[in-house]
């Protein structure tokens, strides 16, 4: 199938003052595909994002690493942090709603362990029922981006006086997301704990180990230059990517892409579509 080059928009919503200890990002994306039909495949990597992610006039499809089949992606789905690849696949224009949460701001919004949704997404009607039915038909309902760009922030606000405040352990994780080959110890002295009481809190907030999600924030950064800049070298690669050296970079390629760099580069260079910006770029 040939498919045509879709047209793409972005659109950057600017957060309520209010949210922002919890919400990092918003996003809306229009895909307009010209009503043609089309099947166009894109990864979707081991990342260190908690995110809410609402499907508009159209059904994803996704596959794991090592599942045969491709299966249908309910309207809203809650992800948390993930260490497993997997493929989407569109097949039809959409618009979607992206909303990245900060380090634990899933945990403190759902004030469930992100244990339960680690490496996974989950149906938003599962996990937090009929008020997430509502949300889809009002968003189905307008008539312009701003519009639902408001309806949005509308919903998160309302929630807002459910929510549990941010602590020193969730000003500490955002530090680490950005600057993730800080030593541990470093991390928890700014989270005032001991190492055994923030590891115990890193589980619950991020559903895996201090030490783990700095090492899946540093391979996604890595991938997400080598999507936008396939040609750059691996030394380079590694440098920008906060790597001590070519070694752990292509260990954790093997761990978490499924491939070494090389095959990853010839796999970017086909008919590919990006599903994960790099959002604090845009």
């Amino acid at each position: 199938m040939n498919n045509p080059i879709p047209n793409i928009r972005t659109v950057r919503c600017n957060i309520h003052p209010a949210l922002r200890s919890l919400i990092r990002h918003i996003f809306i994306i229009e895909s307009d595909f010209s009503n043609g039909p089309v099947s166009i495949e894109g990864n979707f990597m081991p990342s260190p994002e908690q995110a809410m992610f609402i499907n508009l006039y159209t059904r994803f499809k996704s596959r794991k690493s090592g599942e045969d089949n491709f299966h249908t992606v309910t309207s809203c789905t809650l992800i948390g942090a993930q260490i497993t690849p997997f493929k989407l696949l569109v097949e039809e224009s959409h618009t979607a709603v992206t909303i990245i949460f900060q380090p634990g701001g899933l945990n403190r919004f759902l004030n469930i362990p992100m244990t339960e949704l680690f490496d996974n997404g989950y149906s938003a009607r599962e996990v937090m029922g009929r008020e997430i039915e509502e949300l889809l038909d009002k968003s189905h309902d307008t008539i312009s981006l701003h519009e639902l760009d408001c309806i949005v922030q509308s919903y998160f606000l309302r929630k807002l006086a459910q929510v549990k405040e941010p602590l020193p352990i969730d000003f500490a994780l955002q530090f680490l997301l950005t600057n993730n080959n800080t030593n541990i110890d470093q991390i928890a002295g700014m989270a005032c704990m001991s190492i055994r009481n923030f590891e115990r809190k890193c589980k619950e907030r991020l559903g895996m180990p201090a030490k783990m999600y700095a090492r899946i924030a540093r391979f996604h950064k890595a991938y997400k230059i080598l999507e936008s800049r396939p040609i750059i070298s691996w030394t380079d690669l590694a440098y920008e990517a906060g790597y001590y050296d070519q070694t752990h970079f292509i260990k954790d390629f093997k761990e978490f892409a499924r491939l070494t760099p090389t095959l990853v580069q010839k796999e970017l260079s086909g008919e590919h579509l990006q599903f994960q910006l790099d959002w604090d770029s845009i």
